[in-house]
């Protein structure tokens, strides 16, 4: 796998100052507090206008700290800031309730299910066959308490194997937490191999959106995603190991495929044959398991729909739910074609693959831009950063909605959501082409 130094801002990198470092931990004390600030909410959905508004005000810390970047490129030391700042925001949410999101109870109820050697694919939380496993503090929380599992199978594993040490809701959050953090110590040292400042991890590592949803609703996807990271640390050293993390990733979380075709190329042959053995075993057992009327994956792949934009349209124009996700399917399908004819570098094709998967699907949860924002520290992209500022529109509009958590935002919000990154995008764009044609002019004038 080629390496490439990322320049993170035009001008290259200046010499360490005492006043750079200072102002990275001024910074990341800064976002702190306003974490803290968010965490210590009693409901951030309840209290949805306060807790928006203390988000907004971290954004504006952090997207501060990302325009510094190239100031703190050659601070010694500078990855454990970033590490010591991720721990710190990842804290002070430990103790919040998950009131954002309910995906947590059904984590641990699952994890519950399964320690008792019941089959959670098989049996919903409503199933009368479960009501002896019912209780206060898990049960009455569980969404879609109507639908089996969804999860894949090494993701409800870990959730059984929790529930058997302590069968609570916190230490399944503990889990989610530990794995982003996790994730960061692999980002710090995968920037490091492929020679790039280690406080750029800081783009992922100190995004209120990926604090909020991992930390605070300890959404599993973290888990997924720091599988994926160790398969590209590993994908040239290790590439057994790293064969087998992805194969991980997949069992936990289904994007991991998208890196699939493009590791490939630089896996031996015993590191193709653990991932394909591994994979298909998996997945095959994931789908016989599912096959069921109350499969929750049946119900997510052919009818959930949340806070898509340009799905809305597909389906539309097609006047078919399943003819637009079937060419949704086949435009991301395409984009990776593309990229694999190419020979674009692994971790830019899945990560194309991965932004073309959210602008397409059905269903666009916060929480999945965390697989975008992993990828961040290869080089900071403005319209995609900005998405993670617009994307907490999804759970209301500065009040809680009186629909709850079935709130669904109206399209004219939608278009705000995405509207305003599109914008950056276009803006962006702009300022690239004129700095192109100045250079072009100024190399003319030279000549």
């Amino acid at each position: 796998m080629v390496r490439h130094p990322l320049q993170l801002i035009e001008g290259g990198a200046r010499p360490p100052s005492i006043g750079a470092a200072v102002e990275l931990g001024v910074l990341g004390i800064a976002l702190t507090l306003a974490v803290t600030w968010m965490a210590r909410l009693p409901s951030a959905f309840h209290d949805l206008g306060r807790f928006q508004i203390l988000y907004f005000v971290a954004f504006a810390l952090y997207a501060l700290a990302v325009l510094r970047l190239n100031r703190w490129a050659t601070l010694p030391h500078a990855g454990w800031v970033v590490l010591a700042v991720t721990i710190a925001t990842r804290a002070a949410f430990l103790a919040a309730p998950p009131s954002l999101s309910g995906d947590l109870y059904r984590y641990a109820w699952e994890g519950k299910v399964l320690a008792h050697g019941l089959d959670p694919y098989r049996l919903s939380p409503a199933d009368p066959a479960l009501a002896a496993l019912r209780d206060a503090a898990i049960h009455p929380f569980v969404n879609h308490p109507e639908l089996a599992a969804i999860y894949p199978p090494l993701a409800l594993a870990s959730y059984g194997v929790i529930a058997a040490l302590s069968p609570s809701v916190f230490a399944i959050k503990l889990w989610c937490v530990l794995n982003d953090i996790a994730l960061v110590v692999v980002l710090l040292a995968w920037m490091r191999r492929r020679g790039t400042s280690p406080v750029s991890v800081l783009i992922y590592a100190w995004n209120p959106l990926m604090i909020v949803e991992f930390a605070g609703s300890a959404h599993n996807d973290a888990s997924g995603m720091l599988w994926l990271a160790l398969a590209f640390l590993w994908a040239e050293r290790r590439p057994v190991a790293s064969a087998m993390s992805l194969a991980a990733g997949v069992l936990t979380k289904l994007a991991p495929l998208m890196a699939l075709p493009f590791l490939v190329r630089y896996w031996s042959w015993r590191a193709r044959l653990t991932a394909f053995v591994s994979i298909a075993g998996g997945l095959g057992a994931y789908v016989l398991l599912t096959r069921h009327p109350a499969s929750g994956l049946t119900a997510f792949g052919g009818s959930w729909r949340n806070n898509e934009l340009a799905f809305h349209y597909l389906a539309q124009w097609t006047g078919s739910d399943a003819l637009a996700r079937a060419i949704a399917a086949a435009g991301v399908a395409a984009v990776l074609g593309f990229a694999f004819a190419r020979g674009i570098a692994p971790e830019r094709a899945t990560q194309l693959g991965l932004r073309t998967a959210l602008l397409l699907s059905p269903v666009v949860h916060p929480w999945y831009l965390g697989w975008l924002m992993m990828f961040e520290p290869l080089g900071p992209s403005w319209p995609w950063i900005t998405l993670s500022l617009t994307m907490i529109l999804n759970y209301g509009v500065l009040r809680t909605p009186a629909a709850g958590r079935d709130f669904h935002l109206s399209l004219g919000w939608r278009w705000i959501e995405y509207g305003i990154p599109l914008a950056v995008a276009i803006t962006v764009f702009i300022a690239r082409r004129a700095r192109s044609r100045t250079r072009l002019r100024s190399v003319a004038n030279a000549a």
